[in-house]
């Protein structure tokens, strides 16, 4: 099959740019011919498709110049460089099927009805819920222009939360993404009960989580570590919860807490005997630390769509601990390969029994080696194929 992925970034900067890669690889390895579509980024894995690529553009001063940004504001509302582009991309390759992520701010939805009159089925997996909020990760109640601006709903910032609603409101009343695209994959059952809560149809709604790749056989062997520690992966903000967790950690004794990730350029870290933080780290990298980890775990209390830190834990072997929030619950099962906490005490609580209690973490850690069994790269592949036929045949049969 020849499939067109398309996505933001083409390399891992975040958990959904990650789960595209992983994709493009899986698909690839199955034998299907695959192109990519992005934006250009200096961090941007090798591509035949570069040529084709939209321009780079930015949204903070430290990323891009005045007019990246400039240029940036504009294509989130549409690009006639993204959409021209998509169209000699489409085609040169011709593909049977487009399979979409994340696209709304670096490439803009221009591209869907370039896509969308050639007949080619748009299939779209859901990381985020910019689709129905302009707040994407719903840390906002306020939907309306005054309130989401006067409360700084988007980024903490006046003119950035004016642009978001602007943007999501342009969207909605051009039905730009409902009209072109055919399907809708959700990780979770949690996100697609969001989704169908806020206007998208069931019908048009398929639930697949996230996989798990298989890693080499010599990467399976466990990192050798002295020092006992705790590992947060993801990014350090404060939406994420991560000043909460490091004032627990404070609390805590013969312990440490290693963070690592990408930093919002104003969340202060401070200062804490035992807790380090290593940076952003490639995933090869990442793995040495997870496997050298006690436990995993997340203090975010937002609506997570999936969690794939959850799912790396298990996949390594390891416990997790985490709120009730978002997806996590459809991962890890309570008690028995993890924790799901309500409150700080109890995260507190139950972090540091499984670090003093050797002989539950070593049972929970045998429990989620099994759960991420549920969670392998055969049954998503054979699932998203499945997808992709079937909007193929719906699309002849039109």
């Amino acid at each position: 099959m020849k499939i067109l992925e398309i996505n933001k970034f083409n390399f891992a900067n975040a958990g959904a740019d990650k789960h595209f890669l992983d994709l493009v690889a899986l698909l690839r390895a199955q034998g299907n011919e695959v192109a990519v579509f992005a934006m250009d980024h200096p961090r941007n894995e090798a591509s035949p498709w570069k040529k084709h690529f939209v321009s780079y553009v930015g949204y903070n001063r430290g990323d891009s110049t005045v007019w990246q940004r400039v240029k940036g504001a504009l294509r989130m509302f549409y690009s006639f460089e993204a959409k021209r582009k998509t169209a000699k991309l489409l085609d040169e390759f011709q593909p049977d099927v487009v399979h979409i992520h994340n696209i709304y701010h670096q490439i803009s939805p221009s591209i869907l009805s370039e896509i969308k009159k050639r007949g080619i089925p748009v299939v779209m997996t859901v990381h985020d819920y910019a689709l129905i909020c302009p707040d994407y990760l719903m840390e906002c109640s306020e939907k309306d222009w005054f309130g989401f601006v006067k409360n700084k709903c988007f980024k903490n910032s006046y003119v950035k939360s004016l642009v978001a609603i602007l943007r999501f409101s342009f969207h909605q009343y051009l039905d730009i993404y409902d009209k072109n695209i055919d399907r809708y994959i959700s990780p979770s059952r949690f996100t697609k009960n969001i989704l169908v809560k806020n206007g998208l149809a069931e019908n048009k709604i398929t639930v697949l989580p996230h996989f798990h790749p298989e890693d080499m056989p010599e990467e399976k062997k466990p990192a050798r570590s002295q020092e006992r520690y705790v590992l947060y992966a993801g990014r350090i903000s404060a939406d994420k919860g991560v000043g909460e967790l490091i004032a627990t950690f404070k609390k805590m004794r013969n312990v440490t807490l290693i963070l690592a990730g990408k930093k919002d350029e104003n969340f202060i870290l401070g200062e804490a005997e035992n807790v380090k933080y290593v940076g952003f780290l490639s995933h090869r990298e990442l793995l040495k630390y997870i496997r050298g980890a006690l436990l995993l775990v997340s203090f975010s209390r937002l609506p997570e769509t999936f969690g794939l830190i959850a799912l790396e834990a298990a996949a390594n072997a390891k416990p997790f601990v985490g709120f009730d929030s978002g997806a996590y619950s459809e991962i890890v099962e309570d008690g028995h390969d993890g924790y799901i906490c309500h409150s700080a005490e109890e995260m507190q609580e139950k972090i540091e029994k499984l670090v003093v209690d050797n002989g539950l973490r070593i049972l929970f850690s045998r429990n989620a080696a099994k759960k991420a069994e549920k969670f392998n790269s055969q049954k998503y592949y054979t699932e998203i194929m499945y997808e992709f036929s079937e909007n193929i045949r719906r699309k002849k049969r039109a």
